[in-house]
């Protein structure tokens, strides 16, 4: 399913710093994939630093996607609350795994019924996306 993330009509950013730490999937994977990486200036650096004494609670490497994300007004993805509520502060855009999913079936990159099983599997693993959105997506994917 991942790769199929690269074929939606969006660049695909990380900063350098995430890339590297990757092992499932590589970084050097997702690079085949289309992802692009590119590495903070000095003052987005800085910037990182900054957010890092205001907001203790992400990681740093979430601050150096934040950080990236602003730089580029782009919006981030993420799962991680404490990250998006630090995006929100920050005036930045942020989705999550449900928005990607319904981004590939809004632009038919997988059918509803790849979804389906997609979404269910990731219920069936211990996700801990939302329940009644998750609900709301089976159903109207769900339909013969």
């Amino acid at each position: 399913m991942l790769p199929k993330v690269f074929y939606l009509p969006y660049r695909i950013l990380a900063p350098d710093v995430v890339i590297v730490e990757l092992n499932e999937p590589s970084g050097v994977t997702l690079q085949g994939y289309g992802l692009q990486v590119l590495e903070l200036p000095g003052e987005q650096v800085r910037e990182v630093e900054r957010m890092r004494v205001h907001y203790p609670k992400p990681g740093i490497n979430d601050l150096f996607a934040l950080v990236l994300a602003k730089a580029t007004t782009g919006l981030l993805l993420t799962g991680d609350r404490h990250l998006r509520e630090v995006a929100e502060n920050e005036g930045v855009k942020v989705h999550g795994t449900l928005w990607v999913l319904d981004q590939l079936v809004e632009h038919q990159t997988i059918s509803p019924s790849v979804a389906v099983p997609a979404l269910q599997a990731m219920l069936d693993h211990g996700s801990r996306l939302p329940r009644d959105e998750c609900q709301k997506r089976l159903a109207s994917w769900n339909v013969d």
